[in-house]
């Protein structure tokens, strides 16, 4: 038939996605000029470690993780509601965060052990103590054990132990709900929320 495809013999050779190909989490996304320093930064450490260049995190996802919510075949209305709701109940100004080492993550493939940068700063701590309150407010599991700051910069088979780096620092501004297409690399920014204290409410008696 004319028009019709013809998958041939590469049909069984298809590239598959996850079966729970949609994954949902909070995070905090680099601007430009952070992601460029960044990745000069990983630059530097491929080429003291002679890794490969396999696996690479593309600039515009770099981003240290808040909370995960869950990978699934569809993006589910109810969690997204809540997670939506929660995102829009913090309140704290913006602050500092520092990357301050890189080691490799232990477990996973032994092909794709996750190179970071490790993060620190009270505000990144009390960001992720109080989102994590707010999902629980709405339904969603917050706070569940230690909070490592990280962001990933690639995938590797060797294991690079902890080690400093040439501090970046960085101001966070904002924070977002990050739609994850798994298999295709790709993020979609749902929604982001700007850091700022909420002024108190005025009693109408005064």
């Amino acid at each position: 038939m004319q028009g019709e495809l013809n998958l041939g013999d590469n049909w069984q050779n298809r590239p598959k996605r996850p079966a729970l190909q949609e994954r949902l989490f909070f995070g905090i996304m680099l601007n430009a000029d952070v992601q460029e320093i960044v990745d000069a930064c990983r630059t530097g450490l491929i080429k003291d470690h002679r890794l490969t260049r396999k696996s690479l995190i593309g600039l515009c996802r770099f981003h240290i993780s808040l909370y995960h919510l869950g990978d699934y075949p569809r993006l589910p209305s109810p969690i997204l509601f809540a997670a939506k709701r929660a995102g829009a109940a913090v309140s704290m100004p913006p602050f500092e965060v520092t990357l301050h080492s890189a080691r490799s993550f232990e477990g996973g493939k032994p092909d794709r052990k996750p190179l970071v940068l490790i993060g620190e700063g009270e505000g990144l701590t009390r960001l992720h103590t109080i989102l994590g309150a707010c999902l629980t407010r709405n339904g969603l599991p917050g706070n569940r054990g230690a909070f490592t700051p990280h962001l990933t910069l690639l995938y590797n088979s060797r294991t690079i132990s902890e080690q400093p780096i040439e501090p970046i620092r960085f101001v966070v501004r904002d924070f977002v709900l990050i739609h994850s297409k798994r298999g295709l690399s790709e993020y979609e920014i749902l929604q982001r929320w700007t850091l700022h204290c909420r002024a108190p409410l005025r009693s109408a008696f005064l």
